[in-house]
């Protein structure tokens, strides 16, 4: 199910809903929450409760923080949730770039344009997710081959992957990757490292090797459960 979160003020905020409404009916099972409150709307935990794939979000208007709302999903570390800015004009687009929104549409916004970009939302998101691992870097999304991956690492704030082609560097938590993927495919072997089951070569209690010849650290407190999973993928029994 599609979750959608609207922050703007009443009257626009139900306009949407109508709208909405018209073009998922057909399309997928969808929820919807209003935010039409300003102080309500900044004491959300953004962190523990917010669980929604959009939040349309009004960001100039002087009786709603749009801009503020948009700062704190992004500074609570979700990555999930995807930002669409409504503004009437363009004077906030840095602000769009800098907190990596999937759209800015400006006002009077046709039902047309808003379509448009929940069909993008789904090309991006629900077209062969099985296969691919999405990240926004830049304001943009990238997808990526689950099957190009060799691992992944962290380095302070950032995420780095490690894959066939050019490795790839964009903003979150490890923790945060490891939800997104397959346990029995992705393997937390560290504390910085998330690697590709089916691209390791061998293992001792020092760490893995993996097919293109990279090693990769393993804690020894994991040490136990990456044997297993791997001796499981193998189909291995002792």
């Amino acid at each position: 199910m599609l979750k959608i979160a609207v922050f703007d003020r009443e009257q626009s905020a139900q306009k949407l809903e109508n709208v909405l409404v018209n073009i998922l009916f057909d399309k997928c099972e969808f929820g919807y929450e209003e935010y039409t409150d300003p102080k309500s709307a900044l004491s959300t935990d953004f962190k523990n409760n917010f669980d929604f794939d959009i939040a349309f979000v009004e960001i100039n208007s002087q009786k709603f923080p749009g801009i503020e709302i948009a700062r704190r999903i992004r500074e609570s570390g979700n990555i999930k949730t995807e930002i669409v800015f409504f503004s009437d004009d363009d004077s906030f687009a840095l602000f769009g770039y800098k907190l990596k929104v999937f759209d800015y549409l400006i006002k009077p916004v046709a039902i047309k344009t808003i379509a448009e970009t929940l069909n993008r939302y789904f090309c991006y998101f629900e077209k062969d997710t099985d296969n691919y691992f999405s990240y926004k870097i830049a304001g943009a999304v990238e997808k990526i081959p689950l099957d190009n991956i060799f691992y992944f690492t962290s380095s302070s704030r950032k995420c780095i992957i490690i894959n066939k082609r050019s490795d790839c560097e964009f903003y979150a938590k490890l923790d945060e990757v490891e939800s997104q993927l397959d346990d029995e495919k992705f393997i937390r072997v560290h504390q910085s490292y998330i690697v590709n089951i089916r691209y390791i070569k061998g293992l001792t209690k020092d760490g893995l090797t993996l097919t293109n010849g990279l090693f990769v650290p393993i804690s020894q407190r994991r040490y136990t459960e990456v044997k297993n999973k791997f001796m499981k993928y193998l189909d291995i029994t002792e």
